[in-house]
C-alpha cells in the first residue's frame, strides 16, 4: 500500500507514514500547549514507536500521531496532534485511521481528554468502564 495519503484538496497536507524528528516532535507538542521532556527522553519515546504518521505541509510537519505498545497484543495511539492552524481539514481523522489500519485486527486503545471523546467516537472508538491509572509521569 502507498505510504502517502494525500489530502483530497488543492495541495493540502498529505498524511504519510513516518516519525517526526525530535525538534519537530517538540514543536508540534508546544503548538498545542503540551510540555515535552528533554531531547533524550523524546528520542527514546520516538524510537519506541511501533508506527508513526505525519501530516506534512509545505513548511514541514503540521500533525503527527504514534502507535506504541508491544506490537502484538497491546497497541495504544498516542501523541495525536494537529497544529491549530491546520485543524478542521480532516488530518486528525486520517492519521488515526491510518494507525488503525496498520494495527489490523489487533485491539487498539487510546486515552482521550473529555473534549475530544466525541471525535474518537465518530471514528469508532468506545468509552470503556476501566480507569486510567498513573504512578509517575515524565514532564
Amino acid at each position: 500500500m502507498d505510504p502517502s495519503y494525500p489530502a483530497g484538496g488543492a495541495g493540502g497536507p498529505a498524511v504519510e507514514d513516518g516519525l517526526p524528528t525530535v525538534t519537530e516532535y517538540r514543536a508540534l507538542r508546544a503548538a498545542v500547549g503540551w510540555p515535552s521532556p528533554d531531547d533524550d527522553v523524546c528520542r527514546a519515546a520516538l524510537d519506541g514507536s511501533v508506527h508513526g504518521v505525519l501530516a506534512r505541509g509545505e513548511s514541514g510537519p503540521v500533525g503527527m500521531a504514534r502507535l506504541v505498545g508491544d506490537g502484538a497484543m497491546y497497541l495504544l495511539i498516542v501523541d495525536v496532534v494537529v497544529h491549530p492552524d491546520h485543524r478542521g481539514a480532516g488530518l486528525g481523522r486520517r492519521m488515526v485511521e491510518r494507525l488503525v489500519q496498520v494495527a489490523g485486527a489487533r485491539r487498539v486503545q487510546l486515552v482521550a481528554a473529555a473534549e475530544v471523546v466525541p471525535f474518537y467516537q465518530r471514528l469508532g472508538f468506545t468509552c470503556e468502564p476501566s480507569r486510567l491509572m498513573a504512578y509517575r509521569t515524565l514532564g
